[in-house]
């Protein structure tokens, strides 16, 4: 049996982003997980409403709804959308 992986494809995989602090947030579709990668975290994703995932060593934020095409947005753009983002528990 083949491994699985995270993502289906690797236009659905994190990206990475560094905030003014030097923080690195990884930035995920949340709608494109998978049930390993959930099972690595300690909530389970939205399957209702998905959002987009900041997560960080500082903690985990969500903006909803996952903006359309977010792949294709500049470092900056995900930046102002963090600073937006809501605080996820």
């Amino acid at each position: 049996m083949a491994a699985v992986g995270y993502w289906a494809t690797p236009g659905d995989r994190a990206r990475v982003i560094v905030d003014e602090r030097g923080t690195e947030w990884e930035v995920y579709d949340e709608s494109t997980w998978s049930i390993e990668l959930a099972l690595e975290w300690d909530f389970l994703p939205q399957t209702e409403n998905p959002g987009l995932i900041f997560a960080s060593r500082d903690g985990r934020r969500r903006v909803w709804p996952c903006p359309v095409g977010w792949q294709k947005l500049s470092d900056a753009e995900l930046l102002a959308l963090l600073t937006a983002a809501k605080t996820s528990v």
